[in-house]
Order: structure tokens, then sequence, then C-alpha cells
């Protein structure tokens, strides 16, 4: 079944369906870890169960929305066919025009055996660029039949003609009453806090789970300890960085911007609430009086600019982008 804050964007999908204006390709965005591919899962699911689904996707058989029937078995083990996934051949990799190309035959055995096709492509944004040039074609040219799933959180990676083919469905932040209520019975059985590790998750309910449950919140605060020993002079830069290797670059900027904002709110006189690192205000406390707002921003502004790069996919040396933000973080005065 659909995640609870989904109802929204699932209804919209069933009411097009039944009014016959589903479109050949939807394009899923918005908040990473909000469930997306989860949705599209359950979308092709909705089609291809053998049992009859409700308007809110439930098979009328069973009620928990775990279907056993043999066309969901198919599915889960990516075999059904009339469903292609098109994923990285490796974690954080590129899709080839290769991948893509497989798309375009999969799809124009539709209009040969008259039957409905799936392709879901996660995360479109991974496409190369002769791979998204070789999906434009599939995109201006629909086959009967054929539903396209792109799934991605980073628009700005498609290109304007990909984006302008494909319904846009928007999943937007889920309401932290929602994000909670789902989150909390999840993390029963763990010491953390629920309202802090979906905080720390920007209000994702699946990438707060996945932090709760890996080592990254053990990460993230060896981390902080060392931005606070840094500036105190108890840490070496070079050592630092050296023992924080196996953090994503991603959530090793995510996490230092997270500390940044928080000293700019405190520094501004914002609400003690404002600040995301409750569990790290005495040591930002102490450091109120001993970086400048001034050199903050700058701060700041270069973090940004690290982050867009790796946004954009430029592989940057992780040692040395470690060793560069603990440096300035230390010139900070």
């Amino acid at each position: 079944m659909h995640y609870p804050w989904q109802s929204r964007q699932w209804q919209q999908i069933m009411r097009a369906q039944q009014e016959n204006r589903l479109p050949h390709a939807l394009l899923l965005t918005g908040l990473a870890g909000t469930g997306k591919a989860h949705f599209a899962d359950c979308l092709v699911r909705a089609q291809l169960c053998q049992h009859k689904h409700n308007y809110d996707g439930l098979p009328k058989q069973g009620g928990d929305g775990a279907c056993e029937c043999h066309a969901c078995r198919l599915i889960t083990g990516r075999t059904h066919p009339s469903l292609l996934w098109v994923e990285p051949e490796k974690a954080g990799g590129a899709i080839k025009v290769e991948q893509v190309r497989e798309v375009s035959e999969f799809i124009s055995q539709t209009s040969l055996q008259g039957e409905s096709r799936f392709v879901v492509i996660n995360p479109a944004s991974a496409m190369n660029v002769n791979a998204a040039n070789a999906l434009l074609k599939t995109l201006e040219e629909p086959s009967p039949g054929a539903l396209l799933i792109l799934v991605s959180h980073q628009l700005s990676r498609l290109p304007a003609t990909v984006l302008s083919r494909c319904q846009h469905i928007v999943f937007p932040r889920p309401a932290t009453e929602a994000a909670l209520a789902w989150l909390a019975p999840q993390l029963a059985q763990l010491t953390v806090s629920p309202e802090l590790v979906l905080r720390l998750a920007n209000g994702a309910p699946l990438a707060a789970l996945r932090m709760a449950q890996g080592e990254i919140l053990a990460a993230r605060r060896n981390l902080l300890q060392i931005m606070s020993q840094l500036k105190n002079k108890q840490a070496d830069p070079l050592q630092s960085a050296a023992a924080l290797q196996e953090l994503d670059g991603m959530l090793f900027l995510d996490f230092i911007l997270s500390w940044i904002f928080d000293l700019m709110r405190m520094q501004l006189g914002c609400e003690a609430g404002a600040v995301l690192n409750q569990d790290f205000a005495a040591e930002l406390t102490g450091l109120l009086h001993t970086v400048r707002l001034g050199q903050a921003e700058r701060f700041l502004d270069y973090l940004q600019q690290m982050r867009a790069q790796i946004g954009a996919g430029i592989n940057l040396n992780k040692q040395l982008m470690m060793e560069n933000i603990f440096i300035r973080w230390m010139e900070c005065a």
C-alpha cells in the first residue's frame, strides 16, 4: 500500500485513470525520502495485480495491501513480463544509453502484442546526456498502452525537453504529525528520538528511518564533535578527514550546513526550538562569540558551492574536500 501521506497523489492518479485521461508519462518528484519509488511500485501493482483494487489501491482480498498473487510476486522479483525497472547498474552510477534503448524496445512490444506495459526509471536524474536524449524519442512518440514512470528529486539534472513531456506528480514534505505517526512505531525498538531524526532528515520519513537504522547517526555525532573540537584546537583537520571517509559526501555537507545554520540562528537570536541539532545546543552556544556572523555566512556560501558541485554530478575528491572544509572552519573567527 502507498504511504499515508501519499493519499492525495494516489487519488489524483486513480481519478485520472477512471476518467481515461492517464498520461503516457508521469514524473514523480519532490523531497527525497518520501517514498516516490514505493509509490511507483504500488501504482504498477494496482494495474497488474490479479485481484481487483479499491479506489484506495487496497486488494479487496486480504485488506492489508500485502497481496501474494502470482503477478505481485513477479513484480516483487522484478520479473513480470509487463514491467521494466531501469536503475543504475551500481549505486550512485549513471543510467546508460543502452538501458534506455531497452526501454524503447520493451515498449514497442506493446503495440505488437496489444498488452499494457509499464516502465519505471529510478532515479531519472541518473540518466546521462545520451540516455536522456534516447528517452526523448520514446516520450515524443508514445505507444498505446504504455506508461512511463520517472522518479526524481533532482529536476535540475533533467533536460527541459524531458520535463515538458511528463505530467508532474509532486510529493511535498509530509505534515509533521502524519510523518511522526508512521515513523514512531518503526523506531519503537531503537533508542532514537523520532522527532530529532525526522528533523535531521528534513521531514522525510523514509530518510529518517534509514538514518536511524544505520550508522549515519553515529557518524553525524562524530562529525559534530569534531567540528567543536577543531574550533578548540583539540583535533587535527587532516586526521579528522581521514576518519570520516566512510561518510557520504552529501551527508557530510548537509550535517555541517545544519550546524552552521543553527549557529547563525542562535547568533540572530532565534528561539531555541528553531535549532535543528538540539543535542548539540551546548557546543553551539560555546561558539556564539567565537565565530563572527560574517565569517559564518562566507563559510556557508562555500559549503553550498561544494554541495551544488556534488549535486551536479562533479566527482570531488572526498578527502581533499573534507580537509579544506575543516581548515576553513578553523579559520573562521
